[in-house]
């Protein structure tokens, strides 16, 4: 079915994934008024014989590469994507978390490890990577940090002598269109961003900036400084959220660098397509690629050069299904091994996230009612609630060791009413939480406001591996977290969380009554609530995720402790890259979507200047 608004048209206008008659009736209005988002021309009827570059996958990289790459007029484009088009929720900032158990993502789960996640059901918990052109970047809640310069300062340290910091930094300008006008004002914020890039950065259309305000003012009081750029002040203090939004409607990486070249006549994109084998021959050189789509699998060419930005999980199970990887493993899923590189899959490090249940007397000046109608809000001038991301929009970054060079902890807090309805579904469905853990919460929240802390470890020691479950690229990859596997991270996390909890003395919290409630969880109910061995047991059964998953491809100069070189080429096979998050050598001081961003930015640099076209 197709909607006309304004003279223009909108596929898909609903997932149909809403929780509510209400919001389903939201959904269905804002079919009909037609984002900005335009559909993609798949081009599948096309005779997929060959082209010059082949990029596997849609995501925040793979949009970035296909539209650099394609700047050069002699070079044929191909960017194929296993997902379809994303649904109009998508546009909505705050629909983000709709699509996270639907078609539009892979659906992902960890493994139980017996350990850690006790209070989630089954013992694991979901990690939703985007399935669709624009890939994460179409359900992420859209923050946009950039790190802090000594997280890059380390990639060069180690010997990647393409990424020095101001290389870095000039990516980033390269791809951003900074649109706050109050803040660009400020000399600082206007020279630091980019201006002429496709990828539009603002701040949200904000219903709760005086609650915000408060919350900031309350870090500030603790010793998180109030800034006004997180990304100016190098991922330090507490400030309003950058985010790639404006007007209302999020800005997505397909948005930004697919559809303004979606007329080009050397770019391709092939749709609902499963790359499934990357294709080497004797020379150990990649020359294609086994698609499967409706059932149909055939064999597209690459005259260049085959790069994979499928992303962490995606990116090492297509190597290792072609070949690729540790010997051992591979031979053991009945697969040949091309090349023995023991570092695919391994070293997965992500930002691990523990939620803290802070309650509070605060008066709520709306029902709930008046919240749903609020959104209606939406389709008059794109302001309410549906403008902005479910949590509010701030954020602090903070260190407990006073020295840092970096931040250790990244927070921000889901607000929910008193009374909240349908609370306990999100816990069981987003969450994973078990009943005996989601209701603990949901009593509580029976007569106060619930404030939920989000606080990530932003640089673990821990670290997990992707590894095949068979040689069916249709089997799901398995993923081992193996959160907390080093004590130094519990101690630390346990830290972070203390320092937190200083907000519970504020000005502001003690003026809402702000009190510390138990989470149920299995091992922990009868320790003493808010000590220290109590928030270790607490971290260890409900440990989660902020699905920001990296280098489990990562860059180096050693086969034996790397894949790629620091240009990105697979070792041991010509014509082959990786340019996803995956080559990330170490963690970064923030989300990891701007940073995806800025390696496919460099990366396209890297190869054009490889052909001498740069």
């Amino acid at each position: 079915m197709t909607w006309t608004s304004y003279g223009a048209t909108c596929s898909a206008p609903s997932a149909g994934y809403s929780a509510s008659t209400f919001a389903s009736a939201v959904q269905l209005l804002a079919a009909a008024q037609c984002f900005s988002e335009e559909s993609l021309p798949d081009s599948s009827d096309q005779n997929f014989a060959a082209y010059d570059f082949i990029i596997v996958g849609a995501g925040a990289s793979g949009c970035v590469l296909a539209n650099r790459l394609s700047e050069i007029e002699h070079w044929n484009v191909l960017l194929i994507e296993a997902g379809g088009d994303p649904p109009v929720e998508s546009s909505i900032p705050g629909y983000h978390f709709s699509l996270h158990n639907s078609d539009f993502n892979w659906r992902y789960k960890t493994v139980n490890d017996g350990r850690t996640n006790q209070g989630n059901q089954d013992g694991c918990i979901y990690w939703p990577r985007g399935k669709m052109v624009g890939g994460s970047t179409n359900i992420n809640a859209m923050m946009y940090v950039q790190g802090n310069s000594e997280d890059y300062q380390r990639w060069f340290d180690a010997g990647n002598t393409e990424w020095t910091v101001e290389d870095v930094r000039r990516c980033f300008r390269k791809s951003e269109n900074y649109q706050d006008q109050l803040l660009d004002q400020d000399p600082d914020i206007r020279n630091h961003y980019g201006h002429d890039g496709p990828l539009v950065i603002n701040t949200f259309n904000s219903t709760e900036r005086v609650r915000g305000n408060k919350l900031i003012s309350a870090y500030d009081e603790i010793g998180i400084k109030k800034v006004k750029d997180i990304n100016v002040a190098n991922a330090f203090g507490a400030a309003i959220m950058t985010v790639t939004a404006s007007n209302g409607e999020r800005n997505s990486m397909s948005k930004a660098y697919l559809v303004p070249i979606k007329d080009r006549k050397n770019f391709s994109i092939m749709k609902n397509a499963l790359v499934t084998k990357v294709l080497i021959n004797d020379l150990n050189q990649a020359y294609g690629v086994l698609v499967e789509q409706n059932g149909v699998t055939v064999t597209i060419h690459a005259n260049i050069e085959v790069i994979l930005s499928a992303g962490a999980l995606n990116t090492p199970q297509i190597l290792m299904l072609s070949g690729i990887g540790p010997k051992e493993h591979l031979e053991s899923k009945g697969i040949q091994t091309i090349v023995d590189l023991p570092m695919v899959g391994q070293n997965l490090i992500d930002h691990l996230l523990f939620p803290i249940t802070v309650f509070s007397d605060e008066l709520t000046e709306n029902s709930e009612a008046d919240d749903e109608f609020d959104n209606l809000k939406y389709f008059h001038n794109r302001s309410g609630p549906l403008a902005q991301n479910v949590v509010l929009d701030t954020f602090a970054f903070y260190a407990t060791n006073e020295d840092a060079k970096y931040p250790e902890f990244e927070a921000y807090v889901l607000r929910k009413r008193k009374n909240s309805s349908g609370l306990k579904k999100e816990f069981v469905t987003l969450f994973r939480f078990t009943d005996h853990v989601a209701d603990s919460i949901v009593e509580l929240n029976q007569n106060h406001t619930l404030h939920l802390f989000l606080l990530s470890l932003l640089h673990p020691l821990s670290s997990g591996t992707i590894t095949l479950s068979s040689n069916n690229p249709k089997d799901p990859p398995l993923i081992n977290a193996n959160y907390f596997a080093d004590d130094n991270d519990l101690e630390l996390m346990v830290s972070g969380i203390q320092k937190l909890l200083e907000l519970l003395d504020t000005e502001y919290f003690k003026s809402i009554g702000g009190f510390l409630g138990r989470t149920r969880t299995p091992n922990c109910d009868e320790l003493e609530l808010g000590s220290r061995e109590y928030w270790k047991c607490q971290c260890l059964d409900i440990v989660s995720t902020v699905f920001h998953p990296v280098k489990t491809c990562k860059m180096g100069q050693l086969e034996s402790d790397s894949v790629v070189s620091s240009r990105l080429k697979v070792h041991g096979v010509e014509n082959l890259r990786v340019v996803d998050g995956s080559v990330m050598p170490n963690h970064i001081s923030g989300n990891t979507m701007a940073p995806c961003v800025m390696v496919a930015e460099r990366a396209a640099e890297l190869i054009k200047e490889d052909y001498n076209l740069y």
